[in-house]
């Protein structure tokens, strides 16, 4: 009976093993694009982070050459007050409108994406400023993720 159990337990690991699907996220494969143009127009310090990310997986010797035109706003906003009337939390919208234009066929993909995140004011202003930027690079991560995975599944 240890014998049955121990060989049906042994065989389902090894089939639970064996079919993992387990790929690089950067692998060349994944790399079907080439942002050929890419224009970024907005906050310029998020333009550039959201640039660099997205060139990471561009591909040089892809057959699909791209022009990126992504058009970036950043709106911050009250989210809430206390009794005293002092803000104790404030919203972070990241939207971006993205264009995306083959050079091969002129084919155009329009998309926009938008992202928000609240944050808390507290007593220290540089904890404050590390809320609102954490806030920040969290919006840009969640945009970059989307802007990728649209071009993934358009390319893939």
């Amino acid at each position: 009976m240890n014998k049955i159990k121990y060989i049906t337990i042994t065989s389902v690991i090894l089939l639970l093993i064996s079919s993992c699907s387990y790929q690089k996220m950067n692998s060349q494969d994944q790399k079907k694009f080439y942002i050929q143009e890419f224009d970024i127009s907005g906050d310029s310090r998020t333009s550039f982070i959201i640039q660099k990310k997205i060139q990471r997986f561009s591909n040089e010797d892809s057959e699909n050459r791209i022009k990126l035109l992504v058009v970036l706003d950043k709106n911050k906003t009250i989210q809430e007050k206390n009794i005293q009337n002092k803000v104790t939390k404030y919203s972070l919208t990241l939207s971006a409108k993205v264009k995306i234009i083959e050079l091969n066929s002129t084919n155009e993909i329009n998309r926009t994406f938008t992202a928000r995140r609240i944050y808390n004011v507290e007593d220290n202003y540089s904890a404050t400023i590390n809320n609102s930027k954490d806030a920040n690079n969290s919006l840009i991560d969640i945009i970059v993720g989307e802007i990728l995975d649209q071009l993934r599944i358009y390319y893939s």
